[in-house]
């Protein structure tokens, strides 16, 4: 490999979702021998629905020949009042994909013999330049850098960094997603060729768009309305909203299709309360929505010898910000040109990444807590 040539680089990955995949890409551009353990077995379950496309990460497609990214565009923005009426229009052309569609556009990239479905890493250690990954096979895998990619609950960091724990940001997103098709045709022409947003009566707001339907198809009729709702739930409320029709009580989110159907019942009665009519209408209208707690995560650093928090792994920063999946490519692409840039010297490489990575990682979490001080605080209480 260009970088160093006195011998083969291997990097182990935990966590095949988008940061993972990330890595795995630009990594082997460079020449490293990579390998991915993802704990699911299988495909994996989509973790959200719509995502706002960033630069950063169309960058790292384009750059390591990965792709093409399918997207569904907009002429403007759209905000309404909870009281009715047709909003104030706003020319913003943006473009949006989904998460199954970036998972989908990554994971093609990677080739099956570097992606391990169904391998959990339960534990790491070091010895001088070597990680040694333990599997949950008891299997050990040594390589010469391990990148803990595995997600805001992140099992490495919390045996790294013990003291750092996720905070409640005091609210939720609740979201939905319904195909094109199965719009009301009263609705379909209001949100078309918009991205719009309502403010709610008591604090929060929500906003809708349209994204890739199944397989990443674009065309008019085969695309999905996706939608997401900040609603402030008390630290004593959470757990009764994270409990799913089986009665467990999720950590954080509950997948599409598990909610208590008087959860979702209530979800619907706010709206109708809360929200612009058509914004409760598009609720109405959506089956098996399904929820994500806010949470805060930030540490005071990222690496711990030949060891790497990325991702959600390291950061976790609000939705809001659109800034997700935008981090994890900006993280990759900033530790292969570290590694590129520093030649033999991995260390330095990682130094250099942990700086950037801590800057930016601060510098978005910043910018989602004012985003959601401004969008989403009680109102009840002004």
């Amino acid at each position: 490999m260009s970088w160093h040539a006195d011998h083969d680089f291997a990097v182990t990955i935990s966590g095949g979702s988008v940061a993972g995949l990330c890595n795995a890409i630009v990594l082997r551009k460079l020449g490293a021998t990579v390998t991915v353990h993802e704990r699911l077995p299988g495909q994996m379950i989509a973790r959200g629905a719509g995502i706002v496309v960033q630069t950063e990460l169309i960058r790292l497609l384009q750059e390591n020949g990965a792709g093409p990214l399918p997207f569904t565009t907009c002429r403007g923005r759209r905000y309404l009042d909870p009281k009715g009426g047709d909003g104030d229009l706003q020319q913003m052309p943006q473009e949006f994909t989904s998460w199954e569609a970036i998972h989908a556009a990554l994971r093609a990239a990677v080739p099956d013999e570097c992606y391990r479905a169904g391998s959990e890493v339960v534990s790491v250690s070091q010895t001088g330049s070597k990680a040694y990954v333990t599997l949950r096979d008891e299997t050990t895998v040594e390589s010469d850098l391990f990148l803990a990619a595995d997600g805001s609950g992140s099992p490495i960091r919390r045996e790294m960094l013990p003291d750092v724990e996720p905070r409640y940001a005091g609210y939720v997103a609740w979201r939905g997603t319904v195909e094109e098709r199965s719009v009301p045709s009263d609705l379909l022409p209001f949100f078309d060729d918009l991205f719009t947003f309502s403010e709610a009566r008591s604090g929060g707001h929500m906003l809708a768009y349209f994204i890739p339907g199944s397989d990443g198809a674009v065309a008019a009729g085969s695309r999905r309305l996706n939608w997401v709702w900040y609603v402030h739930v008390s630290l004593a409320e959470l757990a009764d909203v994270l409990t799913d029709k089986n009665g467990v009580r999720h950590r954080s989110s509950l997948p599409r299709g598990t909610a208590l159907e008087g959860t979702v019942a209530g979800l619907r009665e706010r709206a109708l309360r809360e929200i612009h009519p058509k914004m409760a209408a598009l609720v109405s209208a959506t089956p098996d929505p399904f929820l994500q707690s806010i949470l805060d995560v930030t540490v005071p650093k990222t690496l711990f010898g030949r060891v790497l928090l990325t991702g959600d792994a390291a950061f976790v920063v609000r939705p809001h910000t659109a800034g997700g999946t935008a981090k994890a490519a900006y993280e990759a692409s900033t530790l292969a040109r570290a590694l590129k840039s520093a030649r033999a010297n991995v260390d330095v490489a990682l130094r250099s990444t942990e700086r950037q990575q801590l800057e930016y990682g601060n510098a978005l979490y910043d910018y989602g807590l004012a985003l959601g001080n401004r969008w989403s605080r009680d109102r009840t209480t002004d």
